[in-house]
């Protein structure tokens, strides 16, 4: 029984210790990107509110998408990208649309957008090194990224594991207390 109970204290240890190592990751990836401008990506995905109707009903305004960091080279026409727009209207920002045409200028490739819900081509070409990635599938989830959004979800999901940690952490303690109090005691018997 003891075995048991100590293979779920290391299980639920290593959980608690993996959860925050994967916190702590996500948090400095999102400061990083943050202070870089960029949009973060953990583990290669990205996800992102889309704040326009351009890609309906593929996409609907306000989902959230998920984007895979994909190298230029395995984009082909059809596809659907995040990128960060040369559009003076939204320089920098990332936008999504669909890939109409695929160009390899000199190893460069450069991509041709359109939006699912504009008859016309984007006016400003996409080049290879703009592109955040290709796009895997969205959710239309405005209630949980509300939650996302709120500083209250941080709180507790760091609070509450941290909770949980240092429960364990006094439980043991008060296990190791009492076992160097219980062989104190027994070392002043044999010394009588």
């Amino acid at each position: 029984m003891k075995t048991v109970k100590k293979i779920f204290n290391a299980l639920v240890s290593l959980i608690l210790i993996a959860s925050f190592v994967l916190a702590g990751y996500c948090i400095f990836t999102v400061i990083k990107s943050s202070a870089n401008g960029t949009v973060p990506q953990v583990f290669g995905y990205s996800f992102l509110k889309v704040a326009t109707g351009s890609m309906e009903p593929i996409i609907p305004t306000n989902s959230l998408i998920i984007v895979k960091k994909t190298d230029p080279s395995e984009i082909k026409t059809g596809d659907i990208i995040c990128f960060y727009s040369s559009d003076p209207k939204i320089e920098g920002l990332p936008n999504t649309h669909r890939v109409i045409e695929v160009q390899n200028e000199n190893g460069n490739f450069v991509f041709t957008t359109q939006g699912d819900a504009s008859e016309i081509p984007d006016e400003y070409k996409v080049n290879g090194d703009k592109i955040v990635g290709r796009f895997v599938t969205s959710i239309k989830a405005e209630k949980v990224l509300n939650v996302l959004h709120s500083r209250y979800f941080f709180f507790f999901a760091l609070l509450i594991p941290l909770c949980v940690v240092i429960f364990f952490e006094f439980l043991h303690v008060k296990k190791v207390i009492a076992q160097k109090k219980e062989e104190k005691d027994n070392a002043k018997d044999n010394n009588r």
